[in-house]
């Protein structure tokens, strides 16, 4: 933590001289109430988010609730569509094409776009197999600190109503195969954000 906050701060500086807008990642790493102390520790209209709209499933943080805590930082997104699904010590996380999962993206970008006018919405789609996030099992809980249970309960719910069987897997599937379902799941994605997102 100390290391990252010394590097935005040497970068920082760059940035505003250069007037170039540093979009750090909400990544599977800290919590939103870590990542705003690291940007309030900052406090540079040069130094902001690059929100992830799946990423804190992993620390059991629903989208739509981080998504209005990180709002006034929020510069561009990684945007993507999630699938989750039960498995014996935890739930499996996926990317899935636009549509396919449980967000309410529509929900999301108009969240992003109510503090950040010039928001920018890129595509991140990664055709893989399912990330298993054990958080049924201690060693996952050993940096993470005091997690409301109700944190717990509602994405296990939520994963609860998933098929692990519709989650894209690549395991196995020759390599050609594997580019031509990523591509696939490209297209897909594409077309859903032009034809219910706006998105041109």
């Amino acid at each position: 933590v100390q290391r990252s906050g010394r590097r935005l701060e040497g970068a920082e500086p760059l940035a505003r001289k250069h007037q170039l807008k540093l979009a750090v990642e909400n990544h599977k790493d800290w919590r939103t109430g870590e990542f705003l102390e690291l940007l309030r520790h900052i406090e540079s209209e040069w130094v902001g988010v690059n929100f992830d709209f799946g990423n804190n499933f992993a620390l059991l943080e629903h989208p739509d609730t981080v998504a209005k805590a990180l709002d006034s930082y929020i510069m561009t997104t990684h945007i993507k569509d999630m699938g989750l699904a039960h498995y014996d010590d935890g739930f499996l996380l996926s990317e899935v094409p636009l549509g396919k999962g449980v967000l309410d993206l529509r929900k999301l970008m108009d969240t992003c776009e109510e503090k950040s006018p010039d928001v920018q919405f890129n595509l991140e789609m990664i055709t893989r197999d399912p990330l298993k996030i054990p958080v049924l099992t201690k060693p996952y809980f050993s940096t993470l600190g005091n997690v409301p249970a109700s944190d717990l309960s509602a994405i296990l719910k939520l994963a609860q109503s998933g098929d692990p069987g519709a989650l894209p897997t690549v395991t196995g599937k020759p390599e050609e195969e594997q580019i031509t379902f990523e591509a696939q799941n490209v297209i897909e994605s594409f077309r859903f954000a032009r034809q219910r997102l706006n998105l041109a």
